[in-house]
C-alpha cells in the first residue's frame, strides 16, 4: 500500500481511537466521608426514615402459612423421588436430612419426621415458616421441571414440626 493511502486512513483511525475511554494512570484517593456521600447516589431506593416505616410489632406478613392438611402432606411426601444424590439436601444451609423426614411423613410417622428435623436444626419450626425454600432446597429438587412442580419441602417441614408441637402442647394440658 502506498504511503499516500495510509495517510488518508490516519484521520479515521485517530477518530476511532478517540472514542476509546481514557484510562487514568493513577488512582484517586477519596476520604471516607466523600465516599459515603457518593454512595447515597448509588442506591436504587430512597432512604427511608424510621418515621415513615410501618411498625413491625405484631406484623407477621413474612410468615408462610401452611396450607397442607394431613392428607395433603402425605400425598406431597409420596411424590418425592428420594434421589441418591439429594440435591435438595445439598442446597439446604442447615444440612437437614430432607429425605428422612419426607419418608417419615409418607409413612405417617410424624414424630419421626419432627425428630429428624429437630435433631439437625433446633429451630426447625421457624425455618419451615420463614426459610426461602424456593431459592434453596426446592430450587434444587429434581422435580422442579415436572408438570406438578417440585416438592413443597418448606410446607412439609412446617407440617411435621407444627403437628408435633401441637400434640405436645395439648398433652401438657391433659
Amino acid at each position: 500500500m502506498p504511503a499516500s493511502e495510509l495517510s488518508k486512513d490516519l484521520p479515521d483511525i485517530e477518530n476511532i481511537l478517540l472514542l476509546n475511554p481514557k484510562i487514568k494512570p493513577h488512582a484517586n484517593l477519596l476520604s471516607t466521608a466523600v465516599t459515603k456521600k457518593n454512595k447515597k447516589h448509588w442506591k436504587r431506593n430512597p432512604d427511608k426514615d424510621c418515621s415513615t416505616c410501618k411498625p413491625l410489632e405484631k406484623n407477621f406478613d413474612d410468615v408462610k402459612h401452611t396450607t397442607l392438611s394431613e392428607r395433603g402432606a402425605v400425598r406431597e411426601a409420596a411424590r418425592c423421588l428420594k434421589c441418591a444424590d439429594a440435591p435438595c439436601q445439598k442446597s439446604c444451609p442447615t444440612q437437614l436430612d430432607i429425605k428422612t423426614f419426607i419418608t417419615s411423613i409418607a409413612n405417617k410417622n410424624y414424630y419421626g419426621a419432627a425428630k429428624a428435623i429437630f435433631s439437625d436444626n433446633p429451630l426447625g419450626l421457624t425455618c419451615g415458616m420463614v426459610c426461602p425454600t424456593s431459592d434453596l432446597c426446592v430450587g434444587g429438587c429434581n422435580l422442579y421441571g415436572s408438570e406438578e412442580g417440585p416438592i413443597n419441602i418448606g410446607g412439609l417441614q412446617q407440617f411435621a414440626t407444627e403437628t408435633i408441637t401441637i400434640l405436645f402442647n395439648c398433652s401438657t394440658f391433659l
